[in-house]
């Protein structure tokens, strides 16, 4: 498949204090698509300015202050929907995703005439130990919540088309983001399918914290009762 040809193809990436790796995975994402938004999440650091500097085709927003990762994507989705596009690509900007691995899940999507594709990250020994078992832990309770089977809810890379992301809009600005998909797309019996793919952990203190687990577990229930 030649990427290059898909006009209604768009990539979100959200960005937040990334001055050490945005240059290097948009180089790379370009070399598969010149529909690329960036949304600088209220970056202290040089990311606006270096992400900006590497094609002049890539579109580059900025958020005044950091609203959360939730925020940034739905910032890109929507830009990418004004724009005509009909796939939306979600990839973290922190080089822990590799974009070959996003065009399998393209190619999944089309061949297979889904409404989203999922990522899902082989756990191996280079995965922290708390993420790792943060993410089983988590995984275990979407599972209960939602009519999506994923052994890994937690990973950042997932494609989309347009109109699933009119449906499973999402509210949180925060990592719960993920989770909320998952539970969208469980509601509205969207047709789905994962991807195995491979994650460079490049900082072990970088992603969803404790934290970040409590106040997702803490939605759930919210979303449940709801």
């Amino acid at each position: 498949m030649d990427s290059k040809q898909l006009k209604d193809f768009f990539v979100i990436v959200p960005a937040y204090n990334e001055e050490k790796n945005i240059r290097e995975v948009l180089q790379k994402i370009v070399l598969y698509t010149n529909n690329i938004i960036v949304v600088d999440d209220g970056s202290i650091d040089d990311t606006y300015e270096i992400a900006k500097k590497v094609d002049s085709n890539i579109i580059v927003l900025k958020h005044k202050i950091n609203l959360g990762k939730g925020a940034a994507l739905k910032t890109g989705c929507e830009a990418a929907l004004i724009r005509g596009a009909n796939i939306l690509a979600l990839i973290d900007s922190d080089g822990q995703h590799l974009p070959e691995d996003m065009m399998k899940l393209v190619e999944k999507l089309i061949e297979k005439k889904l409404d989203i594709v999922f990522g899902e990250r082989t756990f191996n020994d280079d995965m922290p130990f708390m993420m790792k078992m943060g993410n089983q832990l988590l995984t275990f309770t979407i599972k209960l919540f939602s009519k999506i089977n994923l052994s890994d809810t937690q990973c950042g890379l997932r494609v989309l088309t347009s109109d699933a992301y009119k449906k499973i809009k999402w509210q949180e600005q925060n990592y719960s983001v993920e989770t909320e998909m998952i539970i969208n797309a469980g509601k509205y019996d969207m047709k789905y399918e994962s991807v195995g793919i491979k994650t460079i952990y490049k900082d072990k203190y970088k992603g969803t914290t404790i934290i970040d687990g409590i106040i997702i577990l803490i939605n759930l229930l919210k979303w449940k009762i709801l």
